[in-house]
């Protein structure tokens, strides 16, 4: 999943890198399309990212009936509740965004493990699923990090290297967790359209 989430969001950064220097960043000269070509490969080494997918949702995911997976959640909602308990304003709308993301990617969970589900509908919403995990866990651990700071500053919401977690964290859950309820709705409701694609093609 990190290897997946991670190159992925590298290849969305390297593309607004090229976008930020305009057509200067098309051409050679800056630099900013040899990180475009760079990043690409990371997406297909060590297992494409969409064979990464495939095994998390049929090989990781069912093991030991989800249990591993819904600890982490357990894990992540623990992180979320000690920041609800904080209740620092420069957390922002962190609590119910990451409360939203969480409840997102276990509604997506508990439908790929139905035991009456296709095999196929699995395979179908293994990339969205892949991309779902990873923005939440992405929220999870920079809500960890905000708290951690927070603590390392003895609780002086001044202190700028908190300032800086928090306030990363809360542009994380108010600006990018938010597509976790999305790609839930993909995972669960897409694979019809994903079997009918053929149509189009043959068209």
């Amino acid at each position: 999943m990190t290897k997946a989430f991670c190159s992925d969001v590298g290849m969305e950064v390297a593309s607004l890198g090229i976008q930020v220097h305009g057509g200067m960043g098309y051409v050679e000269e800056t630099g900013a399309a040899q990180h475009l070509r760079d990043v690409r490969v990371a997406a297909i080494y060590e297992g494409t990212n969409g064979i990464q997918a495939i095994d998390l949702v049929t090989r990781k995911l069912p093991h030991r009936g989800g249990e591993p997976v819904r600890g982490i959640v357990g894990e992540w909602r623990a992180i979320v509740a000690d920041a609800a308990r904080l209740n620092d304003s420069l957390f922002g709308g962190i609590v119910p965004r990451m409360s939203e993301a969480l409840d997102a990617l276990e509604a997506a969970t508990a439908w790929l493990l139905a035991a009456d589900r296709d095999p196929e509908d699995a395979l179908a919403g293994a990339t969205p699923y892949l991309r779902l995990f990873g923005l939440t866990a992405g929220g999870a651990l920079l809500t960890r990090g905000a708290l951690a700071a927070f603590d390392l500053a003895r609780g002086g919401a001044g202190d700028p290297r908190y300032r800086a977690h928090a306030v990363t964290a809360r542009f994380y859950a108010e600006n990018l967790a938010t597509g976790a309820a999305g790609l839930a709705r993909t995972v669960i409701e897409g694979a019809g359209s994903v079997r009918e694609a053929r149509d189009a093609l043959i068209a």
